[in-house]
């Protein structure tokens, strides 16, 4: 029976096709059921970019007893996760919370299916997860769980992309203390959940916080960070600007020669199709940690970027390509028709929106 239910549920998954144009410009759409915000959560389009009308968002972390203008870890409070599955009908009014998920979840890696979607990994305030949930919507509207066989490690903060036949996930951290990055990749085939995960080539390097889209058969994972033990045994990041580039036909990595604009961690994810090119949006470019490291840090976070940046995987050339409404981080992106949305978000360290941001292409 649990079978019979994972098929239902992960056989309607649909590749999204690419949006039509070569420009973006940005505009504000409505706020998530949370009048805080939050950052890290999961969320996709029900059915095929084509005939989406609602997304679906799961979980995500906030503040909620945070001072005013806090600037420290004492003036945050403690950082809560959430369960609640909520339902945006695309153009309507705030998400309806429609049920929850069996534990509270944060930074996973997330897909979309016409009557539902697929969360795996992420971390909440007991740990990281390998956990893989999937999440169907009856026809009395309500969202119910299922269980998908767990993840071979647990990782969150992953790249994450998929295609109709497959959920890919790539690196992340293993567990909340971990001074490195993972680099291992790992599979779920759509059309036999129960097989579990398949372990698949490593990246050429471990990561984490970077964001991944598909083209033409192959996975590009931009930016991130990875980890390293500082003087203390605390966990350093170093900011990235490289890519690289998974062949899903060879099961091989490379590092592209091309490096990005800047480094960029944190970028609402995954990378959605924009015509031939993938959309690398928003994200933190670390310039104030490295000031932070330094000892030079201004007194005040600039925020998060708004810059949009195109690439393109026939050229490995990068274009800026608008600004978003807001500058936000660890934030999912879902396509629906010729719109992308950024759903809530991290705008400066602790800081969310609840703003649902939109982005039009011209």
């Amino acid at each position: 029976m649990k079978s019979q239910y994972l098929f239902s549920l992960l056989a309607a998954a649909t590749l999204a096709a690419p949006l039509s144009s070569e420009a973006a410009s940005a505009s504000e759409a409505p706020a998530i059921h949370d009048s805080i915000g939050r950052a890290g959560m999961a969320a996709a389009a029900l059915g095929s970019r084509e005939t989406a009308h609602s997304i679906i968002m799961v979980g995500g972390a906030n503040f909620p007893q945070a001072k005013p203008n806090a600037k420290s870890a004492a003036d945050r409070g403690p950082k809560v996760f959430y369960a609640d599955v909520a339902l945006w009908k695309i153009g309507g009014p705030a998400p309806e919370v429609i049920g929850a998920l069996p534990y509270p979840v944060g930074y996973a890696a997330s897909i979309g299916a016409t009557n539902g979607m697929i969360v795996a990994g992420g971390c909440n305030a007991d740990g990281h997860l390998a956990k893989t949930t999937g999440l169907r919507i009856g026809p009395d509207g309500k969202a119910t769980a299922g269980v998908l066989p767990d993840l071979p490690c647990t990782t969150a903060y992953p790249a994450f992309a998929s295609t109709n036949e497959a959920l890919y996930v790539m690196g992340g951290q293993e567990k909340a203390d971990s001074t490195c990055c993972l680099n291992r990749v790992f599979m779920l085939n759509m059309h036999d959940p129960a097989a579990g995960w398949k372990e698949l080539a490593p990246m050429p390097d471990a990561r984490m916080l970077a964001s991944a889209g598909i083209a033409h058969g192959r996975i590009y994972v931009a930016g991130g960070c990875s980890l390293h033990p500082n003087a203390e045994g605390q966990a350093e990041r170093t900011y990235l600007d490289t890519v690289l580039c998974y062949d899903i036909a060879t099961n091989t990595w490379s590092t592209l020669p091309e490096r990005m604009p800047e480094t960029i961690v944190g970028a609402a994810t995954p990378m959605q199709r924009h015509g031939d090119k993938l959309l690398l949006l928003c994200g933190d470019p670390g310039n104030y940690y490295r000031a932070s490291l330094a000892g030079k840090a201004p007194a005040q976070h600039p925020g998060q970027s708004r810059r949009i940046y195109s690439f393109d995987p026939a050229t490995l050339k990068w274009t800026p390509a608008g600004e978003a409404p807001l500058g936000i981080a660890t934030a999912p992106s879902v396509a629906a028709g010729n719109t992308v949305y950024i759903i809530s978000g991290e705008t400066g360290p602790g800081v969310r929106t609840p703003i649902i941001s939109e982005i039009n292409p011209q």
